[in-house]
Protein backbone atom coordinates (compact mmCIF):
# COMPACT_ATOMS: atom_id res chain seq x y z
CA UNK A 1 0.00 0.00 0.00
CA UNK A 2 3.07 2.46 0.99
CA UNK A 3 4.85 1.50 -2.54
CA UNK A 4 1.69 2.46 -4.51
CA UNK A 5 0.67 5.26 -2.41
CA UNK A 6 4.24 6.52 -3.32
CA UNK A 7 4.03 6.04 -6.75
CA UNK A 8 1.40 7.55 -6.97
CA UNK A 9 2.38 11.02 -5.24
CA UNK A 10 5.69 10.58 -7.93
CA UNK A 11 4.14 9.94 -11.10
CA UNK A 12 0.49 11.10 -10.89
CA UNK A 13 0.00 13.70 -8.90
CA UNK A 14 3.43 15.10 -9.11
CA UNK A 15 4.70 17.85 -10.30
CA UNK A 16 7.63 19.33 -12.12
CA UNK A 17 9.98 21.68 -10.62
CA UNK A 18 8.88 24.58 -12.33
CA UNK A 19 4.87 23.76 -11.22
CA UNK A 20 6.62 23.61 -7.45
CA UNK A 21 7.77 27.43 -7.60
CA UNK A 22 4.88 28.28 -8.56
CA UNK A 23 2.43 26.57 -6.60
CA UNK A 24 0.76 28.21 -3.69
CA UNK A 25 -0.09 26.80 -0.23
CA UNK A 26 -4.05 25.90 -0.96
CA UNK A 27 -3.02 24.05 -4.75
CA UNK A 28 -0.52 22.15 -2.36
CA UNK A 29 -3.31 20.78 -0.27
CA UNK A 30 -5.83 20.10 -2.51
CA UNK A 31 -3.62 18.02 -4.02
CA UNK A 32 -2.96 16.04 -0.45
CA UNK A 33 -6.87 15.82 -0.50
CA UNK A 34 -7.09 14.13 -3.72
CA UNK A 35 -3.73 11.99 -2.83
CA UNK A 36 -5.98 10.82 0.54
CA UNK A 37 -9.11 10.33 -1.43
CA UNK A 38 -7.28 7.75 -3.75
CA UNK A 39 -5.62 6.59 -0.62
CA UNK A 40 -9.50 5.51 0.73
CA UNK A 41 -10.44 4.20 -2.32
CA UNK A 42 -7.30 2.19 -2.53
CA UNK A 43 -8.02 0.75 0.59
CA UNK A 44 -11.59 0.14 0.29
CA UNK A 45 -11.04 -1.13 -3.42
CA UNK A 46 -10.11 -5.27 -2.20
CA UNK A 47 -14.06 -4.66 -0.21
CA UNK A 48 -15.78 -4.21 -3.76
CA UNK A 49 -18.67 -6.46 -3.54
CA UNK A 50 -18.76 -6.01 -7.55
CA UNK A 51 -15.30 -8.24 -7.53
CA UNK A 52 -16.31 -10.93 -5.11
CA UNK A 53 -19.48 -11.25 -3.34
CA UNK A 54 -19.71 -11.29 0.23
CA UNK A 55 -23.05 -12.00 0.96
CA UNK A 56 -24.93 -14.79 1.74
CA UNK A 57 -28.52 -15.28 1.96
CA UNK A 58 -30.95 -17.42 3.58
CA UNK A 59 -35.06 -18.05 2.83
CA UNK A 60 -37.19 -15.74 4.92
CA UNK A 61 -38.79 -17.85 6.98
CA UNK A 62 -42.26 -16.34 9.26
CA UNK A 63 -41.65 -12.61 10.30
CA UNK A 64 -38.04 -12.89 10.85
CA UNK A 65 -37.00 -10.66 7.67
CA UNK A 66 -37.48 -7.20 8.54
CA UNK A 67 -36.23 -3.73 6.56
CA UNK A 68 -36.97 -0.35 6.56
CA UNK A 69 -39.98 -1.01 9.07
CA UNK A 70 -41.26 -3.62 6.44
CA UNK A 71 -41.49 -7.42 7.18
CA UNK A 72 -40.92 -9.23 4.04
CA UNK A 73 -42.47 -13.69 4.47
CA UNK A 74 -43.01 -16.37 2.07
CA UNK A 75 -46.16 -17.96 1.60
CA UNK A 76 -44.61 -20.87 -0.01
CA UNK A 77 -42.24 -23.16 0.98
CA UNK A 78 -38.70 -22.86 0.53
CA UNK A 79 -37.97 -23.55 -3.60
CA UNK A 80 -33.99 -24.90 -3.27
CA UNK A 81 -32.41 -22.86 -4.99
CA UNK A 82 -28.86 -22.88 -4.78
CA UNK A 83 -27.13 -20.70 -2.22
CA UNK A 84 -24.14 -19.71 -4.83
CA UNK A 85 -26.68 -18.84 -7.63
CA UNK A 86 -29.31 -16.90 -4.77
CA UNK A 87 -25.75 -14.50 -3.40
CA UNK A 88 -24.77 -13.62 -7.10
CA UNK A 89 -28.29 -13.04 -8.04
CA UNK A 90 -29.16 -10.92 -5.43
CA UNK A 91 -25.61 -9.20 -5.64
CA UNK A 92 -25.69 -8.25 -9.61
CA UNK A 93 -29.73 -8.26 -10.36
CA UNK A 94 -30.39 -4.72 -8.24
CA UNK A 95 -31.25 -5.74 -4.75
CA UNK A 96 -27.80 -4.04 -3.72
CA UNK A 97 -28.03 -0.76 -4.45
CA UNK A 98 -25.94 0.56 -7.08
CA UNK A 99 -23.91 2.94 -4.87
CA UNK A 100 -22.85 0.34 -2.37
CA UNK A 101 -22.00 -2.30 -5.50
CA UNK A 102 -19.31 0.47 -7.30
CA UNK A 103 -18.48 2.66 -4.21
CA UNK A 104 -14.72 2.09 -4.33
CA UNK A 105 -14.95 3.15 -7.28
CA UNK A 106 -16.87 6.13 -6.74
CA UNK A 107 -14.14 7.43 -4.58
CA UNK A 108 -11.66 6.60 -7.06
CA UNK A 109 -13.76 8.51 -10.03
CA UNK A 110 -14.23 11.30 -7.50
CA UNK A 111 -10.30 12.07 -7.00
CA UNK A 112 -9.59 11.26 -10.52
CA UNK A 113 -12.06 14.04 -12.06
CA UNK A 114 -10.65 16.43 -9.35
CA UNK A 115 -7.52 15.84 -10.90
CA UNK A 116 -7.96 15.72 -14.34
CA UNK A 117 -9.42 18.83 -14.68
CA UNK A 118 -6.50 20.94 -13.32
CA UNK A 119 -4.30 18.45 -15.86
CA UNK A 120 -6.69 19.16 -19.18
CA UNK A 121 -6.73 22.87 -18.45
CA UNK A 122 -3.25 23.18 -18.12
CA UNK A 123 -2.26 21.60 -21.62
CA UNK A 124 -5.33 23.23 -23.35
CA UNK A 125 -4.08 26.54 -22.83
CA UNK A 126 -0.31 25.44 -22.54
CA UNK A 127 0.17 27.08 -19.18
CA UNK A 128 3.02 24.59 -18.33
CA UNK A 129 5.09 26.15 -21.40
CA UNK A 130 5.12 29.84 -19.70
CA UNK A 131 5.55 28.06 -16.59
CA UNK A 132 9.00 26.09 -18.03
CA UNK A 133 10.02 29.53 -19.35
CA UNK A 134 9.91 31.94 -16.47
CA UNK A 135 11.22 29.38 -14.14
CA UNK A 136 14.27 29.05 -16.68
CA UNK A 137 14.34 32.84 -15.47
CA UNK A 138 14.58 32.16 -12.01
CA UNK A 139 16.99 29.76 -12.43
CA UNK A 140 19.69 31.77 -14.66
CA UNK A 141 19.28 34.84 -12.20
CA UNK A 142 19.59 32.29 -8.96
CA UNK A 143 16.09 34.75 -7.96
CA UNK A 144 15.46 31.42 -5.32
CA UNK A 145 18.62 30.76 -4.43
CA UNK A 146 21.56 32.28 -3.02
CA UNK A 147 23.86 34.98 -4.90
CA UNK A 148 27.20 33.14 -6.15
CA UNK A 149 30.10 35.50 -5.23
CA UNK A 150 32.91 36.04 -8.11
CA UNK A 151 36.23 34.89 -7.41
CA UNK A 152 39.48 36.64 -7.83
CA UNK A 153 38.17 39.66 -6.75
CA UNK A 154 36.36 40.30 -9.93
CA UNK A 155 32.89 41.91 -10.41
CA UNK A 156 30.88 39.86 -12.39
CA UNK A 157 27.34 40.61 -11.96
CA UNK A 158 24.75 40.94 -14.63
CA UNK A 159 21.15 40.94 -13.08
CA UNK A 160 19.39 42.50 -16.43
CA UNK A 161 17.73 39.21 -17.15
CA UNK A 162 19.49 39.45 -20.85
CA UNK A 163 17.31 38.16 -24.07
CA UNK A 164 15.17 35.85 -21.84
CA UNK A 165 13.73 38.19 -19.90
CA UNK A 166 12.94 40.45 -23.19
CA UNK A 167 11.49 37.19 -24.51
CA UNK A 168 9.42 36.63 -22.02
CA UNK A 169 7.93 39.91 -20.91
CA UNK A 170 7.08 39.62 -24.92
CA UNK A 171 5.46 36.23 -24.79
CA UNK A 172 3.01 38.09 -21.88
CA UNK A 173 2.07 41.07 -23.65
CA UNK A 174 -1.40 41.62 -23.90
CA UNK A 175 -2.14 37.69 -22.92
CA UNK A 176 -5.09 36.06 -20.65
CA UNK A 177 -4.96 32.62 -21.18
CA UNK A 178 -2.89 31.75 -18.13
CA UNK A 179 -5.55 33.66 -15.98
CA UNK A 180 -8.36 32.30 -17.49
CA UNK A 181 -7.04 28.64 -17.30
CA UNK A 182 -6.60 29.03 -13.84
CA UNK A 183 -9.59 30.80 -13.17
CA UNK A 184 -12.56 28.53 -15.06
CA UNK A 185 -10.44 25.61 -13.76
CA UNK A 186 -10.84 26.61 -10.26
CA UNK A 187 -14.80 27.43 -10.94
CA UNK A 188 -14.95 23.82 -12.59
CA UNK A 189 -13.31 22.12 -9.31
CA UNK A 190 -15.89 23.83 -7.17
CA UNK A 191 -18.94 22.61 -8.96
CA UNK A 192 -17.57 19.25 -9.92
CA UNK A 193 -16.80 19.29 -6.27
CA UNK A 194 -19.58 20.33 -5.13
CA UNK A 195 -22.25 17.81 -7.02
CA UNK A 196 -20.24 15.01 -5.86
CA UNK A 197 -20.15 16.24 -2.12
CA UNK A 198 -24.16 17.04 -2.19
CA UNK A 199 -24.97 13.07 -4.45
CA UNK A 200 -22.76 11.94 -1.67
CA UNK A 201 -24.79 13.59 1.74
CA UNK A 202 -28.26 13.39 -0.11
CA UNK A 203 -28.22 9.71 -1.76
CA UNK A 204 -25.08 8.07 -0.32
CA UNK A 205 -25.64 8.55 3.26
CA UNK A 206 -28.99 7.21 3.16
CA UNK A 207 -28.06 4.49 0.95
CA UNK A 208 -25.62 3.19 3.46
CA UNK A 209 -27.30 3.45 6.55
CA UNK A 210 -30.42 1.22 5.60
CA UNK A 211 -27.89 -1.26 4.16
CA UNK A 212 -27.39 -3.55 6.45
CA UNK A 213 -29.70 -5.89 5.49
CA UNK A 214 -30.72 -6.67 1.71
CA UNK A 215 -34.21 -7.96 1.18
CA UNK A 216 -33.96 -10.10 -2.65
CA UNK A 217 -36.33 -11.28 -4.47
CA UNK A 218 -35.57 -14.09 -6.17
CA UNK A 219 -38.58 -14.89 -8.41
CA UNK A 220 -40.92 -14.38 -5.63
CA UNK A 221 -39.48 -15.80 -3.04
CA UNK A 222 -37.79 -13.48 -0.66
CA UNK A 223 -34.42 -14.12 0.70
CA UNK A 224 -32.61 -11.73 3.31
CA UNK A 225 -29.00 -11.09 2.77
CA UNK A 226 -26.21 -10.00 4.61
CA UNK A 227 -21.97 -9.34 4.66
CA UNK A 228 -21.92 -6.39 2.94
CA UNK A 229 -19.48 -4.08 4.82
CA UNK A 230 -22.35 -1.08 5.02
CA UNK A 231 -20.98 0.26 8.13
CA UNK A 232 -17.32 0.37 6.96
CA UNK A 233 -18.58 2.46 4.05
CA UNK A 234 -20.43 4.78 5.57
CA UNK A 235 -17.43 5.43 7.75
CA UNK A 236 -15.37 6.01 4.64
CA UNK A 237 -18.01 7.83 3.09
CA UNK A 238 -17.71 10.64 6.30
CA UNK A 239 -13.74 10.85 5.63
CA UNK A 240 -15.04 11.91 2.30
CA UNK A 241 -17.18 14.03 2.78
CA UNK A 242 -14.74 16.03 5.28
CA UNK A 243 -12.73 15.43 2.50
CA UNK A 244 -14.19 16.90 -0.20
CA UNK A 245 -15.52 20.03 1.62
CA UNK A 246 -11.82 21.05 2.43
CA UNK A 247 -11.26 20.65 -1.19
CA UNK A 248 -14.40 23.10 -2.13
CA UNK A 249 -13.06 25.92 0.59
CA UNK A 250 -9.71 25.97 -0.54
CA UNK A 251 -10.71 26.53 -4.13
CA UNK A 252 -13.22 29.15 -2.62
CA UNK A 253 -10.40 30.89 -1.10
CA UNK A 254 -8.61 30.17 -4.20
CA UNK A 255 -11.47 31.98 -6.17
CA UNK A 256 -11.72 35.00 -3.60
CA UNK A 257 -7.27 35.48 -4.21
CA UNK A 258 -8.12 35.53 -8.11
CA UNK A 259 -10.55 37.80 -8.20
CA UNK A 260 -10.07 39.75 -5.11
CA UNK A 261 -6.84 41.84 -4.39
CA UNK A 262 -7.02 42.24 -0.89
CA UNK A 263 -6.35 38.76 -0.52
CA UNK A 264 -2.64 38.30 -2.50
CA UNK A 265 0.17 39.82 -0.76
CA UNK A 266 2.22 40.93 -3.40
CA UNK A 267 -1.32 42.66 -4.94
CA UNK A 268 -1.29 44.43 -1.58
CA UNK A 269 2.06 45.33 -1.62
CA UNK A 270 2.09 47.16 -5.03
CA UNK A 271 -1.47 48.42 -4.62
CA UNK A 272 0.22 50.33 -1.23
CA UNK A 273 3.30 51.17 -3.81
CA UNK A 274 1.38 52.63 -6.43
CA UNK A 275 -0.99 55.14 -3.77
CA UNK A 276 2.76 56.20 -2.26
CA UNK A 277 4.30 57.05 -5.45
CA UNK A 278 1.00 58.94 -6.48
CA UNK A 279 1.29 60.78 -3.31
CA UNK A 280 5.08 61.94 -3.78
CA UNK A 281 4.45 62.59 -7.64
CA UNK A 282 1.00 64.22 -7.17
CA UNK A 283 -2.15 64.75 -9.89
CA UNK A 284 -0.94 65.36 -13.54
CA UNK A 285 0.09 61.87 -14.42
CA UNK A 286 -1.11 58.63 -15.78
CA UNK A 287 -0.48 55.15 -14.10
CA UNK A 288 1.33 54.41 -17.09
CA UNK A 289 3.64 57.57 -16.66
CA UNK A 290 4.08 57.60 -13.34
CA UNK A 291 5.04 53.69 -13.08
CA UNK A 292 7.19 53.50 -16.30
CA UNK A 293 7.55 49.90 -17.82
CA UNK A 294 6.27 48.33 -14.55
CA UNK A 295 2.95 49.37 -15.53
CA UNK A 296 3.03 46.97 -18.24
CA UNK A 297 4.81 44.56 -16.71
CA UNK A 298 2.65 44.21 -13.62
CA UNK A 299 -0.42 46.44 -13.44
CA UNK A 300 -1.72 46.12 -16.85
CA UNK A 301 -0.44 42.65 -17.48
CA UNK A 302 -2.72 39.82 -15.98
CA UNK A 303 -0.77 36.62 -16.43
CA UNK A 304 2.54 38.16 -15.45
CA UNK A 305 1.04 39.44 -12.74
CA UNK A 306 -0.33 36.13 -11.65
CA UNK A 307 2.61 34.36 -12.03
CA UNK A 308 4.23 37.05 -9.78
CA UNK A 309 1.47 36.22 -7.32
CA UNK A 310 2.08 32.53 -7.30
CA UNK A 311 5.69 33.14 -6.86
CA UNK A 312 5.19 35.29 -3.78
CA UNK A 313 2.81 32.75 -2.40
CA UNK A 314 5.54 29.79 -2.40
CA UNK A 315 8.84 31.90 -2.22
CA UNK A 316 8.02 35.22 -0.56
CA UNK A 317 8.27 38.69 -1.82
CA UNK A 318 11.51 39.08 -2.66
CA UNK A 319 11.78 36.88 -5.30
CA UNK A 320 8.68 38.55 -6.91
CA UNK A 321 10.32 41.76 -6.64
CA UNK A 322 13.84 40.55 -8.14
CA UNK A 323 11.69 39.57 -11.24
CA UNK A 324 10.19 43.19 -11.41
CA UNK A 325 13.64 44.50 -11.24
CA UNK A 326 15.26 41.96 -14.47
CA UNK A 327 11.86 43.02 -16.52
CA UNK A 328 12.64 46.73 -15.66
CA UNK A 329 15.59 48.71 -15.79
CA UNK A 330 13.87 51.97 -14.39
CA UNK A 331 13.05 49.85 -11.36
CA UNK A 332 15.82 47.74 -11.40
CA UNK A 333 18.21 50.97 -11.21
CA UNK A 334 16.03 52.77 -8.49
CA UNK A 335 16.48 49.69 -6.33
CA UNK A 336 20.37 50.00 -6.49
CA UNK A 337 22.69 51.75 -4.18
CA UNK A 338 25.13 54.02 -5.39
CA UNK A 339 29.12 53.13 -4.37
CA UNK A 340 30.43 57.18 -3.99
CA UNK A 341 33.87 56.16 -2.66
CA UNK A 342 36.37 53.52 -1.78
CA UNK A 343 39.82 54.19 0.11
CA UNK A 344 42.21 51.72 0.98
CA UNK A 345 45.83 50.92 2.25
CA UNK A 346 47.22 47.43 1.84
CA UNK A 347 49.84 48.47 4.16
CA UNK A 348 47.72 48.85 6.69
CA UNK A 349 45.60 46.07 5.28
CA UNK A 350 42.42 48.04 5.63
CA UNK A 351 39.69 49.53 3.26
CA UNK A 352 36.72 51.50 3.64
CA UNK A 353 33.57 51.55 1.32
CA UNK A 354 31.03 54.65 1.26
CA UNK A 355 27.68 54.10 -0.45
CA UNK A 356 24.76 55.97 -1.09
CA UNK A 357 20.95 54.41 -0.79
CA UNK A 358 18.98 54.93 -3.84
CA UNK A 359 17.30 58.47 -3.77
CA UNK A 360 14.12 57.58 -5.97
CA UNK A 361 10.92 57.00 -4.81
CA UNK A 362 11.00 53.35 -5.32
CA UNK A 363 12.97 52.51 -2.19
CA UNK A 364 10.88 55.34 -0.12
CA UNK A 365 8.24 53.35 -1.13
CA UNK A 366 9.17 49.74 -0.52
CA UNK A 367 10.73 50.94 2.75
CA UNK A 368 7.56 52.56 4.16
CA UNK A 369 5.78 48.99 3.12
CA UNK A 370 3.99 47.00 5.14
CA UNK A 371 5.86 43.78 5.82
CA UNK A 372 8.64 44.57 3.44
CA UNK A 373 12.12 44.68 5.44
CA UNK A 374 14.63 46.74 3.33
CA UNK A 375 18.80 46.33 4.26
CA UNK A 376 21.97 46.87 2.50
CA UNK A 377 24.74 44.62 3.14
CA UNK A 378 28.50 45.51 1.97
CA UNK A 379 30.85 42.90 1.46
CA UNK A 380 34.42 42.24 0.73
CA UNK A 381 35.41 39.56 -1.67
CA UNK A 382 37.16 37.53 -1.22
CA UNK A 383 36.20 37.83 2.92
CA UNK A 384 39.11 39.70 5.08
CA UNK A 385 39.06 39.43 8.69
CA UNK A 386 36.01 41.95 7.82
CA UNK A 387 33.99 40.50 5.68
CA UNK A 388 30.68 41.65 5.81
CA UNK A 389 28.60 44.37 7.57
CA UNK A 390 24.98 45.10 7.30
CA UNK A 391 22.64 47.94 7.35
CA UNK A 392 19.35 49.82 8.08
CA UNK A 393 18.20 52.56 5.86
CA UNK A 394 19.20 55.59 7.68
CA UNK A 395 19.51 59.57 6.74
CA UNK A 396 22.20 61.33 7.65
CA UNK A 397 22.17 64.87 8.68
CA UNK A 398 24.32 67.69 7.33
CA UNK A 399 26.21 68.86 10.03
CA UNK A 400 29.90 70.71 10.99
CA UNK A 401 31.29 67.61 11.96
CA UNK A 402 30.69 65.66 8.44
CA UNK A 403 28.89 62.26 9.22
CA UNK A 404 26.05 61.47 11.91
CA UNK A 405 26.27 58.19 11.27
CA UNK A 406 25.59 56.81 14.72
CA UNK A 407 28.88 56.36 16.96
CA UNK A 408 31.97 54.53 16.40
CA UNK A 409 33.82 52.33 19.28
CA UNK A 410 37.88 51.97 19.41
CA UNK A 411 38.88 50.83 15.86
CA UNK A 412 36.04 52.21 13.91
CA UNK A 413 36.61 55.70 15.34
CA UNK A 414 40.11 55.61 14.18
CA UNK A 415 38.85 54.65 10.90
CA UNK A 416 36.07 56.81 10.44
CA UNK A 417 39.23 59.87 9.73
CA UNK A 418 39.32 58.09 6.47
CA UNK A 419 36.14 60.23 5.28
CA UNK A 420 37.83 62.27 2.41
CA UNK A 421 34.61 64.40 1.58
CA UNK A 422 31.49 65.51 3.63
CA UNK A 423 28.49 63.37 3.07
CA UNK A 424 24.72 64.17 2.65
CA UNK A 425 21.73 62.14 2.13
CA UNK A 426 21.08 58.08 2.85
CA UNK A 427 25.03 57.35 2.77
CA UNK A 428 26.49 54.59 4.97
CA UNK A 429 30.20 53.14 5.08
CA UNK A 430 31.67 50.29 6.01
CA UNK A 431 35.14 49.85 7.15
CA UNK A 432 36.93 46.40 6.50
CA UNK A 433 40.20 45.30 7.86
CA UNK A 434 42.87 42.39 7.42
CA UNK A 435 43.31 42.88 4.01
CA UNK A 436 46.22 40.81 2.38
CA UNK A 437 49.14 42.79 -0.10
CA UNK A 438 48.67 40.31 -2.82
CA UNK A 439 45.31 39.42 -3.25
CA UNK A 440 42.56 41.47 -5.46
CA UNK A 441 39.30 42.93 -3.95
CA UNK A 442 36.08 43.75 -4.62
CA UNK A 443 33.62 45.28 -2.48
CA UNK A 444 29.73 44.63 -2.99
CA UNK A 445 26.83 46.54 -1.64
CA UNK A 446 23.89 43.76 -1.96
CA UNK A 447 19.63 45.40 -1.80
CA UNK A 448 18.19 42.83 0.66
CA UNK A 449 14.36 42.50 0.89
CA UNK A 450 13.06 40.08 3.22
CA UNK A 451 16.15 38.25 3.61
CA UNK A 452 16.71 38.15 -0.30
CA UNK A 453 19.35 39.64 -2.48
CA UNK A 454 16.98 41.52 -4.91
CA UNK A 455 19.76 43.93 -6.45
CA UNK A 456 24.06 44.70 -6.03
CA UNK A 457 26.39 46.39 -7.25
CA UNK A 458 29.92 45.97 -7.40
CA UNK A 459 33.53 47.63 -7.61
CA UNK A 460 37.13 46.10 -7.40
CA UNK A 461 39.95 48.02 -5.34
CA UNK A 462 42.56 49.37 -7.71
CA UNK A 463 45.80 51.33 -7.28
CA UNK A 464 43.40 54.60 -7.41
CA UNK A 465 41.71 53.37 -4.30
CA UNK A 466 45.02 53.11 -1.92
CA UNK A 467 45.98 56.42 -1.50
CA UNK A 468 44.98 58.01 1.95
CA UNK A 469 45.84 61.61 3.45
CA UNK A 470 49.10 61.75 5.66
CA UNK A 471 47.33 62.65 8.29
CA UNK A 472 45.25 60.10 8.06
CA UNK A 473 47.85 57.72 8.05
CA UNK A 474 49.41 59.09 11.03
CA UNK A 475 46.50 58.65 13.01
CA UNK A 476 45.37 55.08 11.76
CA UNK A 477 48.98 53.98 12.71
CA UNK A 478 48.94 55.25 16.37
CA UNK A 479 45.85 53.87 17.00
CA UNK A 480 47.34 50.46 15.72
CA UNK A 481 50.22 50.93 17.76
CA UNK A 482 48.29 51.67 21.17
CA UNK A 483 46.17 48.88 20.30
CA UNK A 484 49.37 46.67 19.74
CA UNK A 485 50.99 47.98 23.03
CA UNK A 486 47.45 47.14 24.60
CA UNK A 487 47.10 43.30 23.41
Amino acid sequence: MAAIGSLLMDKVLGHSSAEKAFRPWWDTLEDFLIYSLVLLGIIVVPTAIITGTPLDCNFCQEDHCQAQGKIYFNNLTDPGFNAWWVKKFCTMSGAVDPFMLYFPYFLLIIAMSLFFIERVFSKIFEAGDKLEKFYNLLLKENVLDAKVAPEGGACQLSYDGGREALEIRQSFKNSNNFFISYLVRTILEIIVASILLIYSVIEGIPILDHSNTIICDVHSYYFECSGQPAQFYIYILYFTIAITSFYIMCNIYNLMWLTLPCFGKLSRLMTTYKRNMRDLAGEGKTDKELMGDLYDIYYNNIDLRLLLELLTTSSGVAPAIAMMTLFDKGFREAMKPKIKQIVASRELGIAEVQFQEPKSGVRACLADLPGVHLMYVAEIIPPAATAVEAFESKYILDGPGGVENGSFSHLEEAKSDLETGKLRGHIQRACFEGLKKDVDYSMKISTVVNGRTISEVCEDILEEHEGLPEDTEEIVAEFASAAAALE
